[in-house]
């Protein structure tokens, strides 16, 4: 897997960094206050982009609030930028709009090694316009994601395989995790993989939210298969030009006995394995995935996108 040290951002919801005459910084602090809502957030390697919430309450004299942020890593072994990389840490402002509010906002560096959760502390300082609620401090827990293969598959990958319609090779990014939540990630843990795209460069695909399919693949740690799950709603697939009476669903797209490409809604046979190295996923030989257009829950014949003999490879 290749691993990349993402640029982290401290940044604030729209309009709330914004810029402002350092002159008009505020004297006093009002009734205001600043802090972190948790003593800890805990959040694996490959959670990707995350944010932590700054508190605020009451009211300064003058806007904007301006602080900085402090980070240090608990222990010696590593520093600040062997885990996370931020951007900005000092001249923070928030301008005192609740309808935009603040986070510290950040992507976490992941490593293939198994090792034990590291800590990297948060300290507000040189705080004006607020006074620090409580120590004005939280710690990050960078919780380990090397250890069991079902969080080793989270992350980026390029699908690849032949079109249906054309025969022609074709590929496609996609998004493997745990789900698009918390909630979510638990009720999958090592239960079912969440793939997030089947529409080309996932980059170019506008929207808001950007819409791409969301299709499944069942997990089998004994086994160590993963299963398309036919037969389940692409769940946000974008629009392509469909009724309002149409969805799309995921299908196992196979070659049957008479060796005739077909797909179906309750083929159970499109499985895959993983590489030793976690950096390949290969499907069974002549299988693969297909997006089946289905409108007033009938079959219109018709599919969207689909690939067949599919190697997945890592970003």
């Amino acid at each position: 897997m290749k691993s990349f040290k993402y640029l982290a951002m401290i940044a604030f919801a729209a309009g709330v960094l914004v810029s402002c005459d350092e002159t008009k910084t505020p004297d006093g602090a009002g009734d205001a206050t600043i802090g972190f809502a948790q003593e800890v957030y805990t959040f694996k390697e490959s959670a990707g982009l995350l944010r932590i919430p700054v508190a605020f309450t009451g009211e300064p004299k003058q806007y904007p609030i301006t602080f900085d942020v402090v980070a240090e890593v608990d222990g010696t072994e590593f520093e600040v930028e062997d885990l996370l990389h931020f951007t900005q840490t000092e001249g923070l402002k928030y301008a005192g709009n609740e309808d935009a509010p603040a986070y510290i906002e950040f992507q976490v560096y992941d490593n293939q090694e198994i090792n034990d959760s590291r800590f990297v502390n948060l300290t507000i300082t040189n705080v004006k316009g607020a006074v620090l609620a409580g120590t004005g401090k939280t710690s990050i827990e960078i919780a380990d994601n090397d250890n069991n293969p079902y969080e080793r598959l989270w992350g980026n990958w390029v699908l690849s395989g032949t079109s249906p319609f054309t025969g022609a090779t074709a590929s496609t990014e996609v998004n493997i995790s745990g789900g698009f939540s918390a909630d979510e990630e638990a009720v999958n843990f090592e239960k079912t993989l969440v793939c997030w795209g089947m529409a080309g460069t996932q980059s170019e695909v506008k929207g808001d939210p950007v819409k791409q399919p969301v299709w499944y693949l069942a997990y089998n740690a004994e086994e160590k298969t993963l299963t398309l799950q036919s037969g389940k709603l692409m769940a946000n697939a974008f629009s392509f030009g469909i009724g309002n009476n149409e969805e799309v669903y995921a299908a196992a797209l196979y070659v049957n006995e008479e060796g005739k490409l077909v797909y179906s809604m309750d083929y159970n046979g499109v499985t895959a394995t993983w590489s030793d190295d976690m950096n390949t996923i290969t499907f069974a030989n002549n299988t693969g995935i297909y997006a089946a257009i289905y409108a007033d829950g009938e079959d219109t014949g018709y599919g969207w996108d689909g690939y067949l003999n599919v190697t997945m490879t890592r970003k």
